[in-house]
């Protein structure tokens, strides 16, 4: 199967309604993790429904998107994660926040990510901004400071 395929599979699956789905879905993972193609990031984020009646495989999808880290430099896997978010808006935008929360909560990936944003696309920072912004409007105690840093800095 290619990655457009392996992709579709993804798609075709991401609500996880029974076990044939989860486990194409799963398969579909996988499959596109074995590429070892940083692109490939783009193809995993279609994984993501925030209507999905799976939230533990949709975990699994985030741990293999954050293995890309093994194989490529970050600034490069963040970089294709943050072109990556048109891909997941507006119909997996909590698990986009849930993405933005782990690399806010991660001081080294989010060091990095402000560099990455503050070159960005205009688009596509301003996509990442309002994510990180309601991020720390639905829970301003524990995410104001790092959200208001990651702004100040990506905004210079």
């Amino acid at each position: 199967m290619n990655d457009e395929e392996l992709t579709q599979k993804l798609i075709d699956n991401r609500l996880l309604k029974n076990e044939e789905e989860f486990t194409a879905f799963e398969q579909a993972i996988t499959s596109i993790l074995d590429l070892k193609d940083l692109n490939h990031i783009r193809n995993l984020c279609m994984g993501f429904d925030d209507k999905t009646e799976n939230d533990e495989v949709m975990f699994g999808l985030i741990h293999a998107i954050e293995s890309y880290d093994e194989f490529f430099d970050s600034e490069q896997s963040l970089k294709e994660l943050a072109e990556s978010l048109p891909y997941m808006l507006p119909h997996a935008k909590e698990w986009a926040k849930t993405l933005h929360k782990r690399i806010l909560n991660h001081e080294p990936s989010s060091k990095e990510y402000k560099k990455v944003i503050s070159t960005a696309d205009d688009s596509i920072k301003e996509m990442v901004l309002q994510v990180v912004n309601e991020i720390k409007e639905r829970n301003p105690r524990r995410f104001e400071t790092s959200v208001d840093e990651f702004v100040l800095y990506v905004s210079k």
